[in-house]
């Protein structure tokens, strides 16, 4: 992976409509407080913040089939993907922090390892695997979409979904680590964390440790060496 200082565009997603459990709009909130943005300029990244962006509600907005609130998704969708695509147009990596997953389209026939797969398996042939299916005959951007609910509540309990038996934290930072070392993350959306569902402060405080170590990870951040536990919800002064 090259050492050249990558530029990065940051979108804040503040959106709940796509599910039932408000409080997920604060993730971008929590994250910036928590210096986020900071760490990344501090690795000598490029960062420009687009600022959060405002999505309208709409009133008359009964539920399709198993989607709630369509036409809010939908225009929402509408518009992060004018301003990523206004992020890419510049050549920078856009990285969203969200806010809900319904931004996430899910379309058949897509490659995925089961829990049972990845502890049969390792993570590191589960990452083998992935790689060469994405780019075993041509190597093409990655648009990499993390959804914290995917990783073991004991790392993320302040999350919509939290499932007992998830990705562990050093399994998360292995996938991060190894999309970075491709040299070609293109995007990177950070889902899901929700400070509302936090039972102690506690609880919202290791969910957005985790999250920020997921998210350095994807710029270059790596676990040789011991370093100083840190508290990015109390950075230093």
């Amino acid at each position: 992976m090259s050492s050249k200082p990558q530029s990065i565009g940051v979108i804040g997603a503040p959106f709940s409509k796509g599910q039932p459990r408000g409080g997920v709009e604060e993730g971008p909130t929590v994250l910036r407080k928590a210096g986020l943005l900071e760490k990344l300029k501090e690795l000598e990244c490029d960062v420009k913040d687009y600022g959060d962006l405002s999505f309208a509600d709409n009133l008359d907005d009964s539920p399709f089939q198993m989607v709630k609130n369509p036409r809010c998704v939908g225009k929402a969708n509408e518009k992060l993907a004018d301003v990523v695509a206004e992020v890419k147009k510049t050549g920078r990596i856009s990285l969203v922090l969200g806010g809900d997953h319904s931004y996430i389209l899910k379309t058949l026939g897509i490659k995925y390892f089961s829990m049972t797969e990845v502890d049969k398996l390792g993570i590191g042939k589960v990452m083998e695997e992935t790689f060469s299916y994405l780019l075993g005959r041509k190597k093409r951007p990655i648009h990499l979409s993390f959804d914290v609910d995917g990783l073991d509540p004991s790392f993320t309990p302040a999350t919509g979904t939290p499932v007992q038996g998830g990705l562990t934290y050093r399994e998360g930072l292995y996938i991060t680590e190894e999309i970075y070392k491709t040299g070609l993350l293109s995007g990177l959306d950070i889902m899901e964390v929700n400070p509302s569902l936090g039972k102690t402060p506690e609880e919202v405080t290791r969910t957005v440790n985790t999250t920020v170590a997921i998210t350095m990870a994807c710029f270059g951040v790596a676990r040789e060496g011991n370093h100083k536990p840190i508290d990015y919800l109390r950075p230093p002064k």
